[in-house]
């Protein structure tokens, strides 16, 4: 399936969609959302959609389908904390992965943090994934450990 196939647009609280982010992300990841608890990630993801500006959480649907989300943050990674702000939570369904979900919300959270004015977009990540990010046009800035795991921090220059 191509981009055309889904839409992609901000979180809102009218959307119903945070509790599904929040059970299959904190599923995914657990604690790496910053959160202790799948409800904890909840509340942040229904705070997060009632902002105007950072946090934003874009989703990816087709038709009512769930099927992709990125979360735009001012802050992800406590040991960077001038780095700002921060693409995280890339997530695409095992089902949805290769047909351009990603790729999609990757381009609108570039878009979406040069709407805002910011100059950088900065991301974290680790094993195979910096060379797909690379492909993407980001570029690494450093190497070191975070969270009990080699992290890779990447930078995407909006300007």
């Amino acid at each position: 399936m191509d981009a055309e196939s889904f839409e992609i647009a901000r979180l809102t609280e009218e959307s119903g969609l945070s509790n599904t982010i929040a059970a299959l992300q904190f599923a995914f990841w657990g604690a790496l959302t910053g959160y202790s608890s799948a409800t904890d990630y909840e509340q942040f993801l229904c705070r997060a959609a009632r902002s105007g500006q950072l946090p934003e959480v874009l989703v990816a649907r087709r038709g009512t389908t769930f099927v992709g989300s990125v979360n735009l943050l001012a802050s992800e990674m406590t040991i960077r904390p001038a780095l700002s702000p921060w693409m995280a939570q890339l997530f695409v369904p095992g089902n949805e992965r290769s047909q351009g979900v990603g790729n999609a919300l990757i381009d609108a959270a570039v878009a979406s943090a040069a709407k805002l004015g910011y100059q950088r977009l900065y991301l974290y990540t680790s094993e195979t994934l910096p060379g797909y990010y690379a492909s993407r046009h980001w570029r690494p800035i450093e190497e070191l450990e975070y969270l009990g795991k080699t992290r890779v921090i990447m930078v995407y220059d909006l300007a």
